[in-house]
């Protein structure tokens, strides 16, 4: 990469803002693509509370608080908008918004969304669990997951429990035994599912616990997003 590629990293609050910068810190490092990423943090919410607000708020509302965002970061030369939160995901038409900010500006705007992994990502199960923050991300997950199998059968949880605790700093060993993580993989395992999905990007944070007590297959959307970032911009 012969050019510094500034990518907004757009989240719910200030703390799942910063893993998705410091991801993206991570991954590029991995890609060999440093220093050719710079992401820029760009928190929608002050905290979880005033996140779950924006996302029952109406849309002119949710409009105005992107619009204040994405301008200030176009006219800092950025065309790249890494949204690293499922429930700001499902809660905003990111697609159609990305094609008016596109004329707007008269640049390539680009926005990468686990939405749009999940669109793809139905095709390759009959059964999926999935782990969100809330039931009104899980219920935009589920319809991203049936746009390319309508016939995916979802066994969805929501809990914002988990999301408080990651950002109190609780350690993910006591999240697994507070939350009853290990009872629900369980569950999950008896339904007969083929992959739990993380459906909220606080959840890599407990990851690992995760897969300790499941041999389910365990899907991050933020990789194949990544990957859709680095290949456009290349």
């Amino acid at each position: 990469m012969s050019k510094t590629v500034k990518t907004a990293v757009i989240a719910g609050t200030p703390v799942d803002t910063q893993m998705g910068v410091e991801y993206i810190e991570r991954k590029m490092h991995e890609a060999g693509a440093e220093p050719g990423f710079m992401p820029l943090y760009c928190p929608a919410a002050l905290d979880c509370d005033e996140q779950v607000k924006f996302q029952y708020s109406d849309d002119d509302e949710k409009r105005a608080i992107m619009d204040n965002i994405f301008d200030q970061a176009i006219k800092e030369g950025v065309n790249d908008f890494f949204i690293y939160c499922n429930s700001l995901s499902g809660a905003f038409d990111f697609d159609t918004y990305a094609v008016r900010k596109s004329i707007e500006s008269g640049k390539d705007i680009r926005i990468y969304t686990p939405l749009q992994v999940y669109r793809r990502l139905g095709s390759s199960y009959d059964l999926v669990g999935v782990m969100a923050a809330n039931n009104l991300s899980a219920h935009a997950i589920e319809e991203a997951l049936m746009a390319s199998n309508p016939d995916i059968y979802m066994i969805g949880t929501g809990n914002m429990a988990i999301v408080r605790a990651i950002e109190d700093g609780v350690s993910p060993e006591d999240i697994i035994e507070k939350c009853g993580i290990a009872h629900l993989m369980k569950y999950v395992e008896a339904c007969g599912a083929e992959a739990l999905v993380l459906g909220c990007t606080h959840f890599p944070y407990i990851k690992e616990e995760i897969e300790k007590l499941t041999c389910l297959p365990v899907v991050d959307p933020a990789d194949e997003m990544f990957g859709a970032l680095l290949e456009a911009t290349r």
